[in-house]
């Protein structure tokens, strides 16, 4: 059996084809998705960046903590590679997102080897003085310190062909791999890209593809915050959107050169291949509230990490929009060719019983998803009733019909009927109460089957 598990940071389920966005260009994912599963109703878990390659690689949360936390995995903690380790089959990690394996932070734990294709986030894998820094828009706009945004500069400042860009290299060097160890039997191998997480940097001609004639201020990376209160203008973030855009466009791309190595090494039919993200980001768009990336907290000034610093106090406490929660999966058997659309609610930690049973391998009773191929085979209907995610400061329940926010004391709870309000703007909890009711009892039993019960009154 081979597993290829493909993940994209910061891709919004909205902007593929395949589930019905008619502009943004995702043709390689379209046509993947017309012989895969596409998942409608898949849901982010632990939020952010690490804390969902924690859900990924355990296939469980954390401990004494109701979800994943950004840490390291502890010595004590088993990962999915180690599992596979165990049955002597080879795992393989080939990454640019650098923060999940730099820094103590340790994701390739347990994977035979791994491949980390340096710089994203201000890494400091190249110098070069002779780079001048200069920001394209007033420092406090842009959300990496001036030392941080400098070394981005100096990073990319060698860019002249499209794999000198992060995808495009990183899926290189996974096809680089394919092509000296396609013919394993077996073997786990994990691609994990930043993009089209920020700076938003494309090579130009991905830009253009959206936005071919604009001559303003230039975000790369902006501050995360409430649009209007940044002081972006309409065409400024028409213009952020594009640039993002491009680089879905470009993750796109990379993954249709995968696809078709692994045509031309005669393997894509016997590999089981999966493509997901970690979480949306907002981009103004109608759902969006009027923000910009992915803030759950704000500052009174409506921003935070503005040039890298704390935000304002008081602070203010938003949920995770559906921009930012709703994520694509699209999931192909070995030997499949028809597509399947699979409504049932699956969530991260789906993926590691998924990886195991394809193996053959039992799912430990610690592990709290379920595989996702008797969903794509039609043997099974539903996984759950509704899904639930967060952070360390709030917990949100998600069915199709409602998104439901409820915090550790910061401010009041939350409910939309996203039917009949899907821009998230009427609060309908006293209108309600029976559907908050229901859904608060789905977050009670989240936290008993990890033995949290008493943390529940913390939630109010």
């Amino acid at each position: 059996m081979k597993v290829i598990v493909c993940v994209a940071d910061t891709f919004r389920r909205d902007h593929v084809g395949a589930y019905g966005n008619p502009r943004i260009h995702t043709p390689n994912l379209d046509r993947f998705a017309a012989e895969a599963a596409l998942f409608e109703q898949h849901y982010i878990g632990s939020f952010p960046t690490v804390p969902n390659r924690r859900d990924l690689m355990l296939g469980r949360g954390d401990k004494g903590v109701p979800f994943n936390r950004w840490k390291a995995i502890d010595p004590d903690e088993v990962t999915l590679a180690e599992r596979l380790g165990e049955e002597r089959i080879p795992s393989m990690m080939v990454t640019d997102t650098q923060n999940t394996v730099v820094a103590g932070v340790n994701l390739w734990k347990g994977f035979t080897a791994w491949h980390c294709n340096r710089g994203q986030e201000g890494d400091g894998c190249w110098l070069d003085y002779t780079v001048p820094l200069e920001f394209p828009v007033p420092p406090e706009l842009i959300r990496y310190t001036a030392p941080w945004w400098h070394q981005t500069l100096m990073t990319r400042a060698h860019r002249k062909v499209e794999e000198d860009w992060f995808a495009p290299g990183t899926y290189k060097a996974a096809l680089d791999w394919l092509d000296r160890n396609h013919r394993l039997d077996s073997f786990f191998l994990y691609i994990d890209t930043f993009d089209p997480h920020e700076p938003w940097d494309p090579p130009d001609w991905y830009e253009r593809l959206y936005d071919a004639d604009f001559a303003g201020r230039r975000f790369d990376a902006p501050t995360y915050g409430i649009v209007k209160q940044l002081g972006i203008t309409k065409r400024e973030m028409r213009n952020i959107h594009a640039r993002y855009c491009g680089e879905i466009t470009m993750v796109d791309a990379a993954f249709g050169r995968l696809v078709a190595g692994l045509r031309k090494l005669g393997i894509y039919d016997e590999t089981l291949l999966i493509f997901t993200s970690d979480h949306g980001t907002c981009m103004d768009l109608p759902g969006d509230n009027g923000m910009v990336c992915k803030a759950h907290i704000l500052g009174e000034d409506g921003r935070i990490m503005a040039a890298g610093m704390p935000p304002l106090p008081p602070l203010h406490y938003y949920p995770h929009y559906t921009g930012i929660v709703r994520i694509p999966l699209i999931v192909k058997l070995p030997g499949q060719q028809t597509p399947v659309r699979v409504e049932a609610i699956t969530q991260p930690w789906d993926l590691a019983p998924t990886i195991l049973e394809a193996f053959g391998l039992a799912k430990p009773p610690e592990l709290w998803g379920e595989s996702l191929a008797p969903l794509i085979r039609g043997e099974s209907k539903r996984l759950r009733d509704a899904a639930v995610l967060g952070n360390l400061h709030h917990a949100q329940v998600m069915t199709p019909q409602w998104l439901y926010a409820i915090w550790r004391g910061q401010r009041p709870k939350v409910l939309y009927d996203l039917r009949s309000d899907p821009e998230q703007k009427r609060d309908a909890s006293r209108r309600r109460p029976e559907v908050v009711k229901r859904l608060h009892r789905h977050l009670a039993a989240y936290l008993k089957r990890q033995g949290m019960e008493d943390q529940l009154g913390e939630y109010r």
